[in-house]
């Protein structure tokens, strides 16, 4: 099938919502918000408010009855404020895994621990990663990085505390899950809560495909997420398994979608820091939404008796 749909003003735009039933006494400002955020992005957050679809049909494209422009405005800013919590739970996060692992790595096996590729499983793939970071500090102007090149000669890069602050989250995590040295994985697990070297590194894949959604600005709240965090039995009365349809399995994995994510960033977040403000300001914040999103979310009804969300009632 060719695709055959045309480009549309702001104007065209707002006057096909208003005739699909949205809510907006002020046109005005319909133009205005498509105009700033775009009726394909916007898009996404007035799916929720459409009506079911008829038997054969994707969509219906009419908007339930009393569906107001704010409504799906509420929602847009309310994924806004998610997307920023969530970015600053995964900058403590990273930071935490790059002091930690670098500290360990430096202290077992010298400066230059990167240099060596005994110390690093996949090794053919270890050549493109220093390739990266050599590519990372010849085209940084950080001070510390200009005055290595400055001054030394050899080795060729400098040191992994310096060379670790070029990478970004997802080379840093690859660089992490292959260390072969277990300890050191598990030492860094640890420090975040984590019982396994495995589910570190489980939960750190998962964390930069959200950090990416995130950096991105695309839609996080009701997503349900290509990458899936591992089963952690140390956190089963906390984490939500996505409803069994096979008989033939004998476990459940975990649920796809952000309760779970959020709760792992709270178990991360509060045992690096018991007296942090953060778990209370993401609560305030969820509990800003209706039950009915949060469901989209994938939070049970039961989510504020959770271990790791009932700890930090106001």
């Amino acid at each position: 099938m060719q695709f055959d749909k045309l480009a549309t003003t702001v104007e065209e735009q707002a006057a096909l919502l208003l005739s699909r039933g949205l809510v907006c006494e002020d046109p005005e400002r319909l133009k205005l918000y498509l105009g700033t955020i775009g009726y394909y992005r916007l898009g996404a957050y007035w799916l929720p408010f459409e009506n079911l679809p008829k038997e054969g049909v994707t969509r219906s494209k009419k908007f339930i009855a009393g569906t107001h422009l704010d409504d799906i405005l509420n929602i847009y800013i309310f994924d806004r404020k998610l997307r920023l919590l969530v970015m600053e739970a995964l900058e403590r996060i990273e930071v935490n895994v790059r002091s930690r692992w670098t500290n360990r790595m430096t202290l077992e096996y010298g400066s230059h621990a990167h240099l060596d590729i005994d110390l690093f499983s996949d090794t053919w793939l270890y050549h493109s990663r220093v390739a990266r970071l050599a590519r990372g500090v010849e085209e940084s102007k950080e001070t510390f990085h200009v005055h290595y090149k400055a001054k030394y000669t050899s080795p060729f890069l400098p040191p992994l505390w310096a060379v670790c602050e070029t990478m970004t989250f997802g080379e840093l995590s690859k660089w992490v899950s292959k260390t072969k040295d277990s300890k050191i994985s598990r030492h860094v697990a640890r420090n975040l809560g984590l019982p396994t070297k495995e589910v570190f590194e489980g939960v750190l894949h998962v964390l930069c495909y959200v950090r990416n959604i995130c950096a991105h600005h695309n839609r996080l709240w009701n997503r349900k997420l290509v990458k899936r965090l591992p089963n952690i039995k140390r956190f089963r009365n906390d984490i939500i398994l996505e409803a069994q349809t096979d008989l033939s399995s004998s476990k459940n994995q975990p649920d796809n979608r952000m309760y779970n994510v959020l709760t792992i960033i709270l178990i991360m977040i509060n045992h690096q820091n018991t007296r942090t403000s953060y778990p209370n300001r993401l609560i305030e914040l969820i509990e800003t939404t209706s039950e009915s999103q949060q469901i989209a979310m994938g939070f049970p009804k039961d989510w504020r008796t959770r271990p790791a969300w009932v700890l930090h009632d106001k």
